[in-house]
């Protein structure tokens, strides 16, 4: 029985009829909206727009009810004025919280025929008699682009599209179903074009013919965070960025905010039905500037071009020069030479923009580190072959300076920009095209900023492993991505990833990076230390600020399926305190104690080799910028790797049946912790301190290679297994005495000596930094290493 207080709620059958299919922009007032395209459906469902807390609306008295997936109410509007054009709502959760909706004129067209107009340009007459118009000082900023190699039509397919499978006929693309734009390769990221370049308004533009319903769609982002939904994410990450906190943890929130959000969205549809192939331009309307633009196809379409177009008065000039540098990779290095010609050069352009690339605007100089490559064969009008000593990608990528200065000189070419490139990569024709747009139409204010390609991991196809990264303040992490492992198959975190996340000290890989000619020049050049931080290195010293765009990427193996302890605790190690020495960057973070604590933490592994290598960094530094100098290419490298530990995929039955165990962190005590770290893990310790587990194989403890510390596990062990994943081998570390006595006597005199004469030393170092980057010495050099 009701309460004799309980009001009756009245269905209002008259507005609920005026209500009806109207479409609506829904979001809070002064604030940007949530979506356009906020439908009250004939089924009383909420259409257009994808939300729980929106799902169902009705009208009683006169208050439009909005419910949320369960049926409760979560706003309320009030409809009393009779403007059903705008009107004023509340969320019933929060009592501050405010919304409006705004009436917005329907935009589903329906073309029925194409006239032409005296200059034979086929238009479209839509059914309102209303005509859409060319673009004027039409640009091509974007290509949709299609999957052709088998690998690119697999996993990697839906970087491109998702949905039913498009099939490719050469010179057109057959859609006959459903598919879907709205990805990292296809959609249009808004706020990247809106930021750095001129362009202001845009178009999506294709020639095709059939049967179909299209829908341009504008994704955006809603965030849950109350703070973010009041200033703004750009604010508050920036405000994080200031404060004091530690800069890996300000990463990881940034990391973590940005997944928590909900995309929402504004649809415009079309429908299309055309007997023969017919240019259609359709303009992208928004006042949302961080929207990402994509688009679906439904139904039977064949089509023959499409991009992203934007209107323009003035472009800049923009020559290219790739400098790759290449050591026996022939397989990668041939086919993305001849994917640039087939793809590029070659290309049939049939407007202004991003395809006039290979009109003259690029240059490749390849350095043959190998001497490998058949230069003869290879060399042509736009590229040329470099043999070079095996100097490693630092040498390289400085010869590929030194011949980028020498076209110059000798007036062969001028570029405005080079590119630094990988050779064992896989990369789309179409990352070189989006550069030079982009660079074509980029603002005065970010003409000197570099463009960095994100690395992907080349065995999935799908995981960004990192766009750029940054040195951090941590001592214990010295090198990070700035953005998290995204998954570019998921539309949310291809909209995640197109935020701008701001760090200090951020640096662009030389996978894929663009860099403007203004810092290339006779002193210039990258520091002799092979490879592994020379990108890193010039992108600090340079006060690198860096523009990301989703679709500029390569393939790479991942550096997971390649660990090398030689590489890691010798070259890294060893250039990371040189590079720091030679530009005085990062004064917060002591890089040497940094290496101690690494070196500390392989001995409580047992890993005493790897211990040793960490030493000999420490060592070769101590000795001085003369002695790096005298280094003779990869020895260094080659003598580190001798020290590796040698892993065997003939693994014991009893380690097999706990493998299971490998990912486990087990963590100790706080007393039994300082034990660990004061004895370097029970160095020294009796005997009967140990585990005597240990003497029967299936009870050693189990570590994941990719983890340096697991105390818990590896606490009075007398031996650990250590399990790569990836290459599913397996080593055992056994204490040894002898081998850490050994060892720390090493550190002891290292420490010694750095303390007595480290920073004379360093100083050496930032005297010698004029010497290493010219030209002259480079030159000297690469002569010196013929030998």
């Amino acid at each position: 029985m009701k309460s004799p207080n309980t009001k009756t709620k009245v269905y209002n059958k008259e507005l609920s009829s005026q209500l009806i299919g109207t479409r609506f922009s829904f979001g809070k007032p002064n604030q940007s909206v949530f979506t356009n395209d906020f439908t009250l459906g004939e089924d009383f469902k909420i259409t257009g727009y994808q939300d729980d807390n929106e799902y169902s609306w009705n009208v009683y008295q006169t208050t439009l009810e909005i419910s949320d997936i369960k049926g409760n109410v979560t706003s309320k509007f009030d409809l009393s004025s009779g403007n059903l054009d705008f009107i004023k709502g509340q969320s019933t959760k929060w009592d501050d919280v405010k919304f409006e909706l705004i009436k917005q004129s329907r935009m589903v067209y329906k073309f029925d025929k194409a006239v032409k107009d005296n200059n034979e340009k086929i238009k479209i007459k839509a059914t309102e008699s209303e005509y859409l118009t060319e673009i004027k000082n039409e640009f091509r900023i974007q290509n949709i682009v299609f999957p052709q190699s088998s690998d690119e039509k697999g996993q990697k397919r839906e970087l491109f599209y998702r949905g039913d499978e498009v099939v490719s006929f050469g010179n057109f693309n057959i859609v006959d179903g459903y598919s879907d734009f709205n990805t990292y390769i296809n959609s249009l990221s808004l706020s990247k074009w809106t930021k750095y370049t001129t362009a202001n308004e845009f178009f999506l533009k294709l020639s095709v013919k059939g049967q179909f319903e299209l829908e341009v769609i504008q994704n955006y982002l809603t965030y849950n965070d109350k703070n973010i939904q009041e200033k703004g994410i750009e604010s508050v990450f920036e405000e994080l960025h200031q404060s004091d906190v530690d800069d890996v943890f300000a990463r990881n929130v940034m990391n973590f905010q940005s997944g928590n959000s909900r995309i929402t969205n504004s649809i415009t549809r079309y429908n299309f039905n055309f007997d023969k192939v017919t240019e259609l331009i359709l303009p992208v309307t928004t006042n949302i500037k961080n929207a990402m633009i994509g688009f679906t196809v439904i139904g039977n379409a064949e089509i023959h071009d499409a991009g992203w177009y934007t209107s323009v008065s003035k472009t800049s000039p923009v020559d290219i020069v790739i400098n790759t540098t290449t050591f026996q990779k022939e397989k990668y290095i041939l086919k993305n030479l001849s994917n640039i010609k087939e793809k590029i050069i070659d290309f049939e352009n049939k407007s202004t923009g991003l395809n006039q690339l290979g009109e003259g605007h690029l240059f490749i100089n390849v350095v043959d580190n190998g001497r490998t490559l058949d230069a003869e064969h290879i060399n042509n009008e736009f590229i040329r072959v470099y043999g070079n000593p095996n100097v490693g990608g630092a040498g390289g990528f400085s010869r590929g300076m030194i011949e980028t200065l020498n076209l110059q000189k000798n007036g062969e070419y001028h570029p405005t920009h080079v590119i630094f490139m990988d050779d064992d990569i896989e990369v789309l024709p179409e990352s070189f095209k989006r550069v030079f747009a982009l660079l074509r139409l980029v603002k005065e204010e970010y003409k000197d900023y570099f463009i960095e390609g994100a690395m992907l991991d080349s065995l999935d196809g799908i995981t960004q492993y990192e766009d750029t990264g940054f040195i951090t303040k941590n001592k214990n992490t010295v090198y990070m991505p700035v953005k998290d492992n995204y998954d570019l198959r998921n539309l949310h975190h291809v909209m995640r990833n197109d935020i701008e996340y701001p760090v200090d000290n951020e640096y662009g890989a030389w996978w894929y990076c663009t860099v403007p000619i203004k810092y290339i020049h006779e002193n210039s050049m990258s520091l002799p230390i092979f490879y592994r931080g020379d990108d890193v290195e010039f992108s600090i010293r340079n006060k690198a600020k860096i523009i990301t765009l989703n679709g500029l990427a390569v393939w790479h193996l991942p550096f997971y399926t390649k660990k090398s302890k030689a590489l890691e605790n010798y070259l890294v190690v060893r250039n990371t305190i040189i590079d720091q020495a030679v530009n005085d960057f990062i004064k917060e973070v002591d890089f040497f104690e940094t290496s101690i604590e690494l070196y500390k933490k392989e001995i409580r592994m047992f890993n005493y080799g790897a211990a040793d290598q960490v030493l000999d960094a420490l060592d070769d530094f101590l000795k001085g910028p003369e002695h790096l100098f005298s280094l003779k290419g990869i020895e260094p490298i080659i003598r580190e790797g001798k020290k590796n530990e040698i892993f065997s995929d003939d693994i014991p039955k009893e380690i097999k049946c706990n493998l299971h165990t490998v990912d486990d962190y087990w963590l100790l005590n706080p007393a039994d912790l300082d034990l660990f770290i004061k004895t370097d893990n029970g160095h020294g310790l009796p005997e009967i301190a140990f585990n005597a587990d240990d003497d029967k194989l299936e009870n050693v403890a189990i570590v994941n290679q990719e983890i340096l510390e697991n105390p818990g596990k590896q606490f009075m062990r007398k031996r650990v297994v250590v399990y790569d994943t990836y290459n599913k081998k397996y080593v055992i570390r056994e204490r040894n005495q002898q081998k850490y006595e050994s060892v720390k006597k090493r550190y002891q005199e290292i420490s010694t000596k750095f303390s007595k004469s480290g920073k004379e030393i360093t100083e050496q170092y930032r005297q010698y930094a004029k010497t290493f980057h010219s030209q002259d010495f480079w030159n000297d050099y690469l002569e010196q290493q013929k030998g």
